[in-house]
């Protein structure tokens, strides 16, 4: 402590238990003393983070790193492994480069989507950031867990080019061009010289980014938003089959989403749960097609958006139409929008809305219009609300499948299934890929209750290796279940867990770097 406080001053060390609270896991219950840190340090430049990692070195001490830890259903800013000293990097929020003819920007990790988007507004620049359905996270933090966005740009790994990386013993890496000095394609090409290293990086404990070059979507002279409602719930088959090629031919460019309808009561129609039924156990039949009727979203409501020149954008509406009303009862709507202003209509304040289930479609239309945008909001923590009112929580059951609707209804009809059994709701949004779907499952329950709170946890222990057995593998898990996820992927005798510690006992082997994350540990900590 002494070391870190010379090294950062020392109102940037908390180690007090109660400075402590606000880093631990913000859904788990309060008695619990699992993923706590020891003390939380904050940098604010790449040469402190370096000292920073050099006192670990020397005190073999464990790091757990952060970029914001917004990501409150996969655990927030805890550490996976108890006692770490977290090292939150909330203060490095610069934003080192931001150009209109290239369209990238380069930033530090403590820069959130909402900082990004407000200088881009700030500079009057032409640009949309892509941002997730929550705008306080870290644009950085976001695509080292490959994160997802909605507008054309929506692969958030895919858009990024090049990083600077603090290794275990101090020193600074970067990748792709950026390896030459002061090479200006650094952040606009992202392959380099021999192999690429940015991957490395992303969901693992190799190192601590501490720059990256991501790239940005230029203003499109329309931007559509549009949405599908399908009245079966197995229309999911349907409606997925039907999206599949609009995808893969890129007339639809950016991601879709599609709610069940029991998200949609969650998530999107500002109300309680006890609104729609008061009962025990999971919604029964009668609910579900209340919350469909009175939200007018069907049993499935998808949303997605087209972006680019007025004749082009009428064109590929065309084609969406003609695709969706060829399924029995579907709906399609737009709402168009002049890319140069829409940014603009988007952001002014609205009107005030009227209080109960009449207000779910504006809200949702608002929601999709503005994040497909690039327009961030915290719309969606009022899912929170859910269940109980100020210490609700939620976590994430996130497995992958190949986008073919015989997957999608298989898939929904298991989880629908398995969650009853459990007395659980089943509510979902499929985030939809050209070749595939995360199926992002929603978990909710009141944190202040510590059996509801150990069941929820429980169940996404249950789910993840029932999940396997299927053929499901997930793409990002809570601390809790690292180890369970990574022990899923056994291919050649787990040949992957082998070579990525490997890789981690070659770079860090001490272990300085986040031990347990994503399941890997140093030979020390194995």
């Amino acid at each position: 402590m002494a070391a870190l406080s010379a090294a950062l001053g020392p109102e940037h060390v908390l180690h007090r238990p109660e400075d402590l609270l606000p880093y631990r896991d913000p859904y788990a219950h309060a008695s619990w003393q699992e993923h706590i840190p020891s003390a939380v340090v904050s940098p604010a430049t790449v040469e402190e983070v370096q000292a920073v990692v050099r006192i670990a070195g020397e005190h073999s001490l464990p790091l757990w790193t952060f970029s914001q830890g917004r990501n409150n259903g996969y655990g927030g800013p805890a550490p996976a492994t108890t006692g770490s000293v977290s090292v939150s990097l909330r203060r490095m929020n610069r934003i080192l480069e931001l150009d209109e003819d290239l369209a990238y920007c380069v930033v530090e990790p403590g820069v959130r989507f909402f900082d990004l988007f407000e200088e881009i507004r700030r500079r009057g620049l032409a640009l949309w950031p892509s941002i997730p359905d929550l705008g306080w996270g870290s644009v950085i933090g976001n695509c080292l867990d490959h994160g997802v966005g909605f507008t054309p740009l929506g692969d958030h790994p895919g858009r990024q080019s090049g990083m600077e990386v603090v290794l275990a013993d101090g020193s600074l890496l970067r990748t792709g061009m950026g390896a030459m000095e002061g090479n200006a394609s650094w952040p606009v090409r992202k392959p380099g010289f021999g192999p690429s290293a940015d991957g490395m990086f992303m969901q693992s404990n190799y190192g601590i980014v501490t720059k990256m070059g991501c790239w940005l979507v230029p203003q499109p002279e329309v931007y559509m938003s549009c949405d599908v409602r399908v009245e079966r719930e197995e229309d999911i088959a349907a409606l997925v089959d039907t999206v599949r090629p609009l995808l893969l031919d890129r007339t639809i460019p950016n991601y879709p989403i599609a709610y069940n309808t029991m998200l949609v009561g969650g998530a999107l129609s500002g109300v309680p749960r006890e609104y729609w039924y008061r009962g025990e156990g999971a919604l029964p039949e009668e609910a579900i097609d209340r919350i469909a009727r009175e939200t007018d979203t069907g049993r499935w409501y998808m949303r997605f958006a087209l972006y680019g020149h007025a004749e082009i954008v009428e064109q590929q509406y065309e084609i969406c139409r003609r695709a969706f009303e060829a399924i029995p009862g579907a709906r399609l709507t737009a709402r168009a929008y002049d890319g140069a202003t829409a940014v603009d209509r988007l952001t002014a304040p609205a009107e005030p809305v009227p209080d109960g289930p009449a207000a779910a479609l504006p809200r949702i239309r608002h929601q999709s219009d503005t994040t497909q945008a690039g327009v961030p909001t915290l719309d969606l923590l009022d899912n929170l609300s859910w269940d109980e009112h100020g210490v609700g929580g939620h976590l994430d059951y996130s497995p992958v499948a190949p986008l073919t609707g015989e997957e999608a209804l298989e898939q929904n009809r298991w989880l629908r299934s398995a969650l009853a059994a459990e007395g659980l709701d089943y509510a979902t949004s499929l985030m939809l890929t050209p070749r595939a779907f995360v199926n992002i499952t929603s978990l909710w329950f009141n944190t202040a209750d510590a059996a509801q709170t150990r069941h929820a946890y429980d169940v996404i222990g249950r789910l993840i290796p029932e999940g396997a057995r299927r053929g499901y593998g997930v793409y990002r898990t809570h601390l809790r279940h690292m180890d369970a996820v990574a022990d899923t992927f056994d291919f050649g005798g787990h040949a992957q867990r082998r070579f990525n510690e490997a890789v981690k006992d070659c770079l860090d082997p001490q272990g300085i770097f986040s031990p347990g994350k994503q399941g890997i540990r140093a030979r020390a900590l194995r």
